[in-house]
């Protein structure tokens, strides 16, 4: 045992020696043999002196560690935290800079990523084996699907070198090696952390903590909103270029203007009072992120708009599962939310529509939860109002309809208005001549830039809005269409407009072959949940809800009946509250077989159609995006 135990630490000494020799130390800059042997050979013996003292000791931890886990649940834990890591280190390549700062990055990265993933691969299993989430085999195709759309993304957006580049996600040539050599030593690090870990009674307490049990009775949203982070992350990756400053609109959003206004150093003017707090609400959390990044702050931009996009799925998890107590209902309306065309794109886009519809999610779970506290609900109406003003319409809507005294709601709007203006002044302080004023006529006059006037008669015109304003909310935003391309050729470079609703021909965005099958099929859940909601109506239990719900779209609905030209740009502020509308109506049948698996199929197809929706906007944009370095 002696003898083999010395030839097993000398060849591994001599194999370990000869490699970092070779990848790290020049070995064939070397001219002398004495020079090659010595850079072999002492560092060989220094290893493998180690590894023969260290053996013994090994040998019993490894036993340890063998009877405290199961070695598949680490192994796939390390592989998952791996392959994430990878595309990690190619994605923030410029940020790191350094091999030191890759080494630290990696080392972190993967010890923590192992240790929860062996964590969480066991908790699979047993909810797989013991009747848990897992052991549905819906759950499973969709938790399997996830994946496969976060690597569909990655290969659809690589089609377009001018938008996504393979690099981005792969860690750069020259650190490969070091890469690899860092996660191995981290890997075997964590085994060391999760022994430490099982037996620190402090790690105990912390596992029946509060917080601790939130994750774990949630971790199938989490999932989802993490798999939706990740999506997000390539396709703002993708989409947030400069020539959205230069020669490119996408549905009339401004993402690169906002991108400068939220995440660079020197900030820009805002000069849209609609948006009165987004300086003070939304910068300091893309700054805190972005600054990190340095002179590459646009990646912490768009890092956190997909961070708050994933939000976003996370919390229609909560909100349905709340609401039915069904976890596989409560996922099929998470992933819903996260493939419906709007969320997709604008949950990618540097601006400020993924911000306003996470704050409007957030409002109604308040709502949902009771909350009466204006300590609570006035922060809350400040990012509504903060980032777009209209929004707190629909917060004190959902109000109005769920048990809020008339006397209360006309308190909370005044202090609301109050502390609204007054941060407002605030904000004008802290960025001079950066933003207007909502409460100065003159202002907020500019706003009715976006009315449209027209040659056309009243009815005329009222009957093209109604149906724009319906295409837009009931379609548009679930389903996406073939965008309508017009392009210009403005100097210097041509300019394209990418489009629902051409204004100038009356034109709307089509759908055309397969696209009319998720098309049938959304129309059929949108049918079933609006005759659930009128049969119910006295009956159900969400019937306060649901009037808020109702309320909030038809707010939007009103609205842009007199503003707006593009409306899907404003399809984030309605489509969370279609989703749980529908998500409510239907929570009768929320444990039905039939139910879930028929939501599966919509969401496969929505998958494949939206997918293809973003799919012809880079095809679009691709040879414009060339055009500007």
């Amino acid at each position: 045992m002696k003898l083999s135990r010395i030839v097993f630490s000398v060849l591994t000494g001599l194999a370990a020696s000869f490699f970092l020799a070779v990848t790290f130390f020049g070995y064939s800059t070397f001219d002398s043999l004495i020079d090659r042997l010595a850079l072999i050979l002492v560092p060989a013996l220094a290893i493998g002196l180690t590894l023969h003292q260290t053996l013994p000791s090994l040998s019993a931890w490894t036993a340890r560690i063998r009877s405290l886990f199961a070695i598949p649940y680490y192994l796939l834990g390390f592989l998952f935290s791996f392959k994430l890591t990878y595309g990690l280190v190619g994605y923030l390549q410029d940020p790191l800079r350094a091999p030191y700062n890759m080494v630290l990055f990696t080392a972190f990265s993967v010890t923590l990523g192992s240790v929860i993933g062996c964590y969480l691969f066991k908790r699979a299993a047993h909810s797989l084996l013991n009747k848990g989430f897992l052991s549905k085999p819906l759950n499973i195709i969709l938790v399997l699907a996830l994946p496969v759309l976060v690597s569909a993304v990655i290969y659809g957006s690589a089609q377009f070198p001018s938008m996504f580049l393979w690099e981005y996600v792969t860690v750069p040539q020259k650190w490969t090696v070091l890469f690899c050599v860092t996660a191995l030593l981290a890997g075997i690090w964590s085994l060391v952390v999760l022994e430490k870990l099982e037996h620190s009674a402090y790690f105990e307490k912390i596992k029946r903590s509060s917080f601790i049990l939130f994750l774990s009775q949630n971790l199938p949203g989490l999932y989802a909103g993490g798999m939706f982070f990740l999506v997000h992350a390539i396709l703002a990756r993708a989409l947030n270029h400069p020539a959205l400053s230069y020669n490119t609109v996408l549905f009339e959003a401004d993402a690169g203007p906002w991108m400068e206004i939220l995440a660079s150093p020197e900030s820009a003017a805002i000069n849209r009072s609609v948006h009165p707090l987004s300086l003070i609400i939304i910068r300091p959390l893309m700054r805190l992120v972005s600054g990190i990044m340095g002179d590459h702050y646009a990646l912490g931009g768009m890092l956190v708009v997909s961070a708050i996009a994933g939000l976003c799925v996370f919390l229609t998890w909560l909100f349905v599962k709340r609401a039915t107590d069904s976890e596989t209902y409560a996922f099929l309306f998470a992933i819903l939310l996260g493939v419906t065309a709007s969320h997709l794109l604008f949950g990618s886009l540097t601006e400020n529509y993924i911000f306003g519809a996470a704050a409007l999610i957030l409002f109604f779970l308040l709502i949902q939860a009771g909350e009466k506290r204006f300590s609570v609900l006035v922060p809350a109406g400040l990012l509504l109002f903060g980032i777009t003003i209209t929004n707190i319409a629909q917060g004190i809507i959902g109000l109005f309809f769920n048990k809020f005294s008339f006397r209360r709601l006309i308190q909370y709007s005044i202090l609301l208005l109050a502390i609204g203006v007054l941060l407002t002044v605030s904000t004008g302080i802290l960025y001079p001549k950066a933003q207007t004023l909502f409460f100065v006529p003159a202002d907020l006059a500019f706003e009715f830039n976006f009315v449209r006037s027209s040659q056309q008669s009243f009815t005329d015109r009222l009957l093209e809005k109604f149906e724009v304003a319906s295409r837009t909310m009931f379609l548009y935003g679930a389903v996406g269409p073939r965008p309508i391309e017009a392009v210009s050729e403005k100097p210097p470079h041509p300019t394209i407009d990418l489009k629902t609703f051409d204004v100038r021909t009356g034109a709307l965005a089509p759908y055309k072959g397969l696209a009319n099958i998720p098309l049938a099929l959304w129309l059929v859940l949108l049918a079933g949940g609006f005759l659930m909601f009128i049969k119910n109506l006295r009956t159900s239990k969400h019937k306060s809800l649901m009037l808020g719900l109702l309320g909030a779209l038809g707010f939007n609905f009103l609205m842009h009946m007199v503003y707006g030209t593009e409306l899907f740009l404003y399809s984030p502020y309605w489509i969370y509250a279609l989703v749980f509308c529908i998500a409510l109506a239907l929570s009768d049948f929320a444990e039905k077989n039939w139910l879930q698996w028929g939501i599966a199929i919509l969401l496969f197809a929505l998958m494949a159609n939206n997918f293809n929706f973003i799919y012809n906007i880079f095809r679009a944009l691709a040879p414009f995006y060339a055009s500007v370095p």
